[in-house]
């Protein structure tokens, strides 16, 4: 459920992008992140530190893409929170007596301390790694922008998903243009759910034999 939840904004920004456009889909996930928080702190009394870093980033970097019409910035933002979660959980490990991984699930698992480390050091590399997934998705659709824009006379302000490619006198650019913000986007709702899940599979492995020597 928790899993779902944390993935309720990205899943919106994806369905809102497909039928709307970018900067309407923007203004749903800002919303839905609201949403999320709030039922996160109804649930726990609380909220969770990581919604709060994401909300504010989103609410800046996608508050300043809406206010210049770039996207870059909100592109960006994927790189710089999985950067940021992957600092703070390395950080931990020298910081304070508990890694935040073990703060976070240590009322539910009983691991070693050891354990918990090579799982911080799992999940930080394994954030990093999205993080640069991210920025090669990014260099390619902010470069196939660039090369659209200088080509012809389009304003750099308007959706690229309001565009006519063929319509335009750099079809090839438009249509590279629109289809590498479109793997993008793809990737901020797949590639980041399917990579944690990914990581989430491996510390169930990795931790198994824990519980069972437990057991």
């Amino acid at each position: 459920m928790k899993f779902l939840l944390d993935f309720f904004p990205i899943a919106l920004f994806f369905i809102v992008y497909k039928t709307i456009g970018l900067y309407a889909a923007i203004y749903a996930m800002i919303g839905a992140t609201a949403l999320q928080m709030t039922v996160t702190r109804y649930q726990t009394g609380k909220f969770e530190n990581s919604h709060l870093i994401t909300f504010g980033l989103l609410v800046v970097l996608g508050g300043v893409t809406l206010a210049l019409r770039d996207p870059a910035f909100l592109m960006w933002k994927v790189s710089v929170l999985y950067v940021v979660f992957a600092v703070a959980l390395i950080i931990s490990m020298w910081v304070g007596k508990k890694t935040l991984l073990q703060r976070m699930l240590g009322k539910e698992l009983t691991l070693p301390p050891q354990v918990w480390n090579q799982l911080t050091w799992l999940w930080g590399v394994g954030f990093t790694g999205i993080a640069i997934v991210n920025a090669y998705y990014v260099n390619f659709a902010l470069d196939a922008r660039d090369a659209l824009f200088g080509a012809t006379e389009i304003d750099p302000k308007i959706e690229l998903t309001e565009l006519d490619c063929s319509a335009t006198t750099a079809e090839q650019l438009c249509n590279i243009a629109q289809q590498t913000e479109e793997s993008w986007v793809n990737f901020k709702l797949f590639g980041t759910m399917g990579l944690t899940f990914v990581l989430i599979i491996i510390t169930v492995v990795f931790i198994s034999k824990y519980i069972k020597e437990k057991k």
